[in-house]
């Protein structure tokens, strides 16, 4: 799975030390750490589903297993796509999320007492509310209203999500 996704991320990566303005090269960097995560979570995703598989049957899981793929594949196109246009890759990119979010409706926890917990759409509505932040943001990049602000803030947010993600897991260790 990670070599599908490492191919769009040195496309990206060219893309940060190529000749584009900083405003392509910060959203370049965005997209990048997205890769990144993305590509961690579809590893993630698709080891649950196969370690919940394994355990029970349920239909709900089938219909999961459809959207991680699903957005998986609109994952790549975006981040391959931003080879060709760094805006409408991210645009096709941060869809993904969104769409993931909208449809997921199920958590799945592998190694609790129950594997497949239901998740509201109220508890996946910080992500939907950042996704869409990131969306108006690259639409502003792609008009060109204050593209190094908004590639800027775009960036931001996604460190944003990182360190909210990964720092208490992080801070526990020390």
């Amino acid at each position: 799975m990670l070599l599908l996704f490492l191919p769009a991320s040195l496309g990206l990566l060219a893309q940060i030390v190529g000749r584009g303005g900083l405003d392509q090269q910060l959203l370049a960097l965005a997209l990048l750490l997205i890769c990144v995560e993305q590509a961690r979570m579809a590893v993630v995703d698709l080891e649950q589903i196969a370690l919940v598989k394994d355990q029970i049957y349920d239909s709900r899981l089938s219909n999961f297993h459809k959207i991680t793929t699903s957005t998986i594949i609109l994952e790549l196109l975006g981040f391959y796509s931003s080879s060709i246009s760094l805006g409408w890759g991210a645009v096709l990119v941060l869809l993904s999320q969104v769409w993931f979010n909208l449809l997921a409706g199920i958590q799945l926890q592998p190694l609790g007492k129950v594997a497949i917990q239901p998740s509201a759409i109220s508890e996946r509505l910080p992500v939907l509310i950042a996704n869409g932040i990131g969306l108006i943001l690259v639409s502003l990049w792609l008009l060109q209203v204050a593209p190094l602000s908004m590639a800027s803030g775009l960036l931001g947010l996604v460190i944003f999500y990182i360190w909210v993600k990964y720092a208490p897991a992080v801070l526990k260790v020390k």
